[in-house]
């Protein structure tokens, strides 16, 4: 190497231990001046790229990498750039081009490989992504978000055996890797091997963000985590998680420890949801601060697992929540407008959700149900997902209520009071679900061919919401049969 060429590698070097330790501005000087140099153009402008994907700049890092391949239209890690800027922009086709101009080269790059399988999995096209995840295993055995994915592609087609098999292999070679661990208990539950999955289930609290109330728990109190001891004449705490309609629905559980001890039951949840439980034997609270003294805490979800393998069996539904005579007056006069028979609509979940693309419906599949003459239809969807109605060109079908419910701090302080003067509701697994199912309200529940573990437990024990007839996909992401088979019903 002559002395210029040394000179061109110190800086290079210099430039990358200053992309390492976040030294941007100083980095980007050095490949400003080596992109000028012919011999280390295209190394200056692929660190350049490089560094505006790590400060969050994709288009300068786009600019950068589009530069290189007009010198050299093959080159890889160019084109790998461009695949992962644009998959993460979940702009597939642009980014399979990408990654597929790396195979083309290089049929053995596990990086455009796998992401290639992540975007027909994206697709929902598992076969093609099945296949292509197989690949990255003969390109490396041992790649465990390989054996991952392969895993998550069972769970969703129902091949349950197969994904259990795959989520074990993922922990032979990462222990600890929480999404193996939290996914095997819905295995299990749609197994209906319910100790096994009550065990894994206990994993989702190393999985959920949802940590606060647990850290204030045990930043005031010395205190531990009950699993099933004697409670009388103790003070338990228990915590809400996850979603609203956890709450509403695992409340249940709280009379079951009142039934069973001589104890004092404190419940730790939302300010916004803390009036669904008042006038209940329990003691409700949203901030920590409202109390001195428990002996121990538990997570809500907690509580079935806890009480199965003690008893065998799932509370029933305690209808808890009390009316508001107000508003219960205020909507069934103002629903005693509509003179046919009145259906309340809910489709869509929070689509923050991990799963939310199998558990909320778009409004599009309603058409044919919203043309019955012979119902008033109203939705009672709120935030995330009325936007459709609009889009759909549904006004004149579907009256949404929207600006008029639940504007105040409480949540479903008026959609309670709907749902007891409306003949039916058709929902997807959302909160609304819950809400209706402890209402005891007439309801249909549109759900998914691979649903959340609780339905597997209530098509087999029925034990859970005896006022919901549950329809279902027969196939996985086909709604089209399950509005058939909703049509048939309604008409």
């Amino acid at each position: 190497m002559n002395y210029e060429d040394t000179v061109l590698q110190n800086k290079i070097n210099q430039g990358i231990k200053l992309i390492e330790v976040e030294k941007y501005p100083d980095a980007i000087k050095i490949f400003e001046e080596l992109k000028k140099n012919k011999k280390t153009k295209l190394i200056g402008l692929m660190f350049l790229g490089i560094i505006h994907i790590k400060k969050e700049e994709p288009l300068k890092a786009k600019s950068n990498f589009y530069k290189i391949i007009e010198i050299d239209k093959k080159h890889k890690d160019a084109n790998l750039n461009l695949g992962l800027i644009f998959f993460k922009e979940q702009n597939y086709e642009r980014s399979e081009f990408y990654f597929d101009k790396v195979i083309s080269q290089n049929k053995d790059n596990l990086t455009a490989v796998y992401h290639k399988g992540l975007i027909h999995f994206s697709k929902k096209k598992f076969d093609t992504a099945r296949e292509l995840f197989k690949l990255c295993l003969e390109i490396d055995k041992n790649y465990v978000y390989a054996y991952l994915n392969l895993a998550h592609i069972y769970l969703r087609i129902k091949k349950f055996k197969l994904a259990l098999e795959f989520y074990e292999k993922v922990l032979e070679l990462k222990k600890d890797y929480k999404w193996s661990k939290f996914n095997m208990s819905w295995c299990y539950f749609a197994l209906d091997e319910l100790d096994n999955a009550f065990k894994f289930y206990e994993f989702r609290k190393e999985k959920i963000e949802q940590r606060e109330k647990l850290t204030k728990v045990k930043s005031k109190f010395n205190t531990i985590e009950w699993v099933g001891e004697n409670l009388n004449k103790k003070t338990i705490l228990i915590i809400s998680e996850q979603g609203i309609g956890d709450s509403i629905q695992f409340f249940r559980y709280l009379y079951l420890i009142k039934d069973n001890y001589d104890a004092k039951i404190i419940f730790y949840t939302d300010i916004n949801i803390k009036h669904l439980f008042k006038d209940t034997p329990f003691q409700i609270i949203s901030d920590i601060n409202e109390i001195e003294k428990i002996d121990y805490y538990q997570h809500l979800l907690s509580l079935p697992g806890i009480f199965y393998r003690k008893f065998q069996k799932f509370q029933n539904c305690i209808p808890y929540i009390v009316n508001n005579e107000n508003k219960n007056i205020k909507w069934k006069n103002r629903l005693s407008e509509f003179k046919k028979p009145i259906i309340a609509l809910n489709w869509q979940g929070d689509k923050n959700f991990l799963f939310d693309d199998i558990r909320s419906i778009k409004l599009s599949y309603f058409k044919d149900i919203l043309s019955i003459d012979k119902y008033t239809f109203i939705s009672v969807q709120k935030n995330f997902g009325t936007e459709q109605i609009k889009q759909n060109n549904f006004e004149d079908k579907l009256i949404d209520l929207s600006n008029e419910i639940d504007l105040g701090e409480n949540s479903f302080e008026d959609t309670i009071s709907i749902l007891k003067n409306i003949d039916l509701l058709i929902t997807s697994d959302t909160a609304i679900a819950h809400l209706a199912g402890t209402l005891k309200i007439n309801t249909y529940l549109l759900l998914s061919y691979n649903p959340e573990w609780r339905w597997y437990i209530e098509l087999k024990n029925r034990c859970f919401y005896p006022n919901l007839k549950i329809i279902q996909q027969e196939d996985v992401y086909n709604w089209r049969s399950t509005f058939d088979r909703l049509k048939k019903e309604l008409i």
